[in-house]
């Protein structure tokens, strides 16, 4: 990781909670580039790990975790937060290279097909802001919508085509704003997509653990979710391939 990185890292880190939990941050933060730059993988992985669990969700700290556990020959954790990086910021290049590095330790593994150009660009599109940032921009333009709406009643001096074009152009963006909110907090909420995190499980056609074996599933292998009992999971590879596992064997995105 570079020093502008983990500076940068750690100022967002910093930017929430108290002076104490701010401490306590930075040395947690710090801890844990200090074991990796000691080629304590493992440790620094946990301490990594460690913030994550306190609710941070930085696109660096998923990246920093996901090349602690690679180093530490943990394909499927370190899959798993290369994916959460990269859909916290689809354009992280770094997390999309290691990512591939890290695929290529998965035992059978299939890559998916390649985003169209226009799903791209929607990718694009929604990571704009996040569903927080969607929902404060939609309440903002809602506001800035009704007082235009006031001045053109009210004033008649100001009550111009230029003003109700405006108000037509802040209303689309509110309609948009608003939509976009709902999506993503959505989006944000979806766990059908998770990542395999032992070798040798063994899919079978329905959830039973006596039925026959279908295909064996391998760590970090990808796979969505596509419906569940209490205990198992169907879930499909990216060849199309379909199954059931015991839910405990994916750590769901």
């Amino acid at each position: 990781m570079s020093a502008i990185r983990y500076i940068v890292t750690l100022l967002l880190l910093l930017g929430i909670g108290s002076v104490e939990a701010q401490n306590a941050t930075q040395q947690q933060y710090e801890k844990a580039y200090q074991l990796y730059q000691q080629n304590k993988y493992s440790e620094a992985a946990a301490a990594y790990q460690q913030l994550i669990d306190q609710g941070y969700s930085l696109p660096e700290l998923y990246f920093n975790a996901g090349n602690a556990y690679y180093k530490s020959n943990r394909t499927g954790l370190a899959v798993y937060n290369y994916e959460k990086a990269l859909r916290l910021d689809p354009g992280h290049e770094a997390a999309a290279h290691n990512l591939a590095l890290a695929n290529q330790r998965v035992q059978g593994f299939t890559d998916e097909l390649p985003l169209l150009f226009f799903q791209k660009w929607w990718q694009q599109w929604e990571h704009l802001h996040s569903p927080n940032g969607w929902a404060i921009g939609s309440i903002f333009l809602f506001w800035i919508l009704v007082a235009g709406i006031l001045v053109y009643l009210l004033a008649e001096r100001f009550a111009t085509q230029v003003l109700r074009v405006g108000i037509g152009v802040i209303g689309a963006l509110a309609v948009i704003y608003s939509f976009m909110s709902v999506y993503t907090w959505k989006t944000a909420k979806n766990h059908d997509i998770g990542i395999v995190m032992n070798s040798g499980i063994k899919a079978k056609p329905g959830p039973d653990p006596g039925g026959k074996d279908l295909f064996e599933l391998n760590e970090g292998m990808k796979v969505a979710v596509l419906d569940a009992t209490e205990d198992y999971c169907k879930i499909e590879l990216a060849d199309g391939k379909t199954g059931w596992i015991s839910c405990n064997e994916v750590k769901r995105l």
